[in-house]
């Protein structure tokens, strides 16, 4: 089973931004060589980070494992590891493209996702683990 992440619109503005604020940049009439390939590169980077974790943002659930992917990182825990799980709006941690997060605690890690339906997860979890403590959101 698979589920979408969550995006948030800061994050459609950061990416849509930059690369607007890099192209205005190739208006200017001053460029150098340097310069073009300077922005250049800024455009390539940019979109090398953020465009694969647009597209490839969800969370699978199979095999009795829990499966994170976002863009080129993957991580997963068992689920009969998992310990408890709950939402957040912590802004320190990565992993997540929104600030609408679920904290998911095992017995040997911790990991941090966004996801479009947090109950979902929540109920699909304690299905497969009905150990798994939910605890209420904070």
């Amino acid at each position: 089973m698979r589920m979408k992440g969550k995006i948030a619109v800061w994050f459609y503005l950061i990416l849509i931004g930059g690369n607007a604020a890099v192209i205005y940049g190739f208006f200017d009439e001053e460029l150098t060589r340097g310069d073009v390939a300077g922005l250049l590169f800024t455009l390539f980077l940019l979109d090398m980070i953020c465009l694969p974790m647009v597209i490839r943002n969800y969370v699978e659930i199979e095999d009795g494992k829990l499966t994170l992917v976002l863009g080129f990182g993957r991580d997963s825990m068992k689920i009969e590891d998992i310990t408890e799980v709950y939402g957040t709006h912590n802004p320190i941690a990565a992993g997540a493209l929104s600030l609408d997060r679920v904290v998911i605690r095992g017995k040997r890690q911790e990991m941090m996702i966004s996801v479009c339906d947090k109950e979902r997860l929540f109920h699909e979890l304690k299905l497969r683990n009905p150990a798994i403590l939910i605890k209420n959101s904070h």
